[in-house]
């Protein structure tokens, strides 16, 4: 018998599914709109945002994203298209991009950045029927303000977080002025009293290189090149003109001038804080005991006075009553 009542049931039923099933198809073909714009806006406004394009498909893809077998479908026709050239090879480079991995969730609903997938639809919808030209696409879903990237879908924007500044790197203090900082590995004669191979700090003494020059003898024993007697050398000599000019090490004091048969016209510095320099075998002076210098000015000349066999400047550097070698706080030549 012919239950009327239940036939119409399941016709209401199926119209009903009917009705169901064309809205999803319009929803999948909105999506599929708002797919192609945005792609377009990406495409045709890569030249002003050519590095976006992976945080704006993460944003499309949680908007618009409405169930899984319909990203599955798209993600699939993406590497399809991707294996082809221009236009089509970018649309399917996009597809790929934004429907990607999914969490098989769907969104229909806003949440968190993302609006209703119903309103934003209905908004792309009236936008596109404008047919807007490839800027407008571009300044619809893109834009930059005050030097932040921002993804606009529909009327909602949503800043993208700006990266955390580096540390600043933290200071390192400076030890203090005699501290050794580098031992040395020195192995040979024992030193005179006096005399150290290790390199000792200078503290925060602000520092140059009085001659820029080879340097012809180094700290340490040697043949004397006049006597040759092998003796301490307790600096280091570093070749120049004669005339040269001769720049204080650091600011300091002069705490004396001099001239011998050894060491020719001379003078010495006092820089504070147990650090003192020495300068010898000069053509001439140009300051006097008890003179203030400041760092890298003229106090005399590179000459050969005394026992020196050419033009050059002897300098030691002592912190207190011990030597140092020079060579660890200037710059000079090499013999190349």
């Amino acid at each position: 018998m012919y239950d009327g009542t239940r036939g119409n049931g399941r016709r209401g039923q199926a119209h009903r599914g009917g009705k169901r099933a064309d809205g999803r198809e319009r929803v999948r073909l909105g999506q599929l709109l708002v797919c192609l714009a945005l792609f377009l806006a990406v495409f045709l406004g890569r030249g002003i945002f050519p590095d976006r394009l992976a945080e704006l498909g993460g944003r499309v893809r949680r908007a618009i994203s409405a169930d899984t077998d319909f990203a599955a479908v798209f993600s699939q026709l993406g590497e399809t298209l991707a294996d082809h050239d221009s236009v089509v090879g970018e649309l399917g480079d996009f597809c790929v991009q934004v429907f990607g991995p999914q969490d098989n969730k769907a969104q229909q609903t806003g949440t968190g950045d993302c609006p209703p997938i119903a309103d934003l639809l209905d908004r792309e919808s009236r936008f596109l029927t404008q047919r807007p030209d490839g800027q407008k696409l571009a300044r619809h879903y893109l834009s930059a303000e005050n030097g932040q990237m921002v993804v606009t879908l529909g009327t909602r924007q949503v800043e993208r977080a700006q990266p955390a500044e580096a540390p600043e790197p933290e200071h390192q203090a400076i030890p203090a002025a005699g501290t050794v900082v580098l031992k040395s590995d020195y192995s040979g004669r024992a030193l005179p009293q006096g005399y150290t191979m290790d390199r000792l700090s200078l503290g925060e003494l602000d520092t140059v290189t009085p001659v820029l020059g080879r340097i012809n003898s180094a700290y340490g024993y040697r043949d004397h090149p006049i006597n040759g007697v092998y003796q301490f050398h307790g600096g280091v000599d570093i070749g120049g003109q004669m005339g040269d000019p001769i720049a204080a090490f650091a600011a300091g004091t002069v705490e004396y001038v001099g001239q011998d048969d050894s060491y020719g016209l001379y003078l010495q510095l006092d820089h504070g804080n147990g650090v003192k320099s020495f300068y010898a075998h000069c053509s001439s002076l140009c300051v006097k005991k008890g003179q203030t210098v400041a760092k890298g000015e003229k106090i005399g000349q590179v000459g050969s006075s005394g026992a020196a066999t050419g033009p050059h400047l002897h300098l030691e550097l002592k912190y207190g009553k011990t030597h140092v070698d020079p060579i660890y706080y200037i710059q000079y030549r090499s013999a190349a």
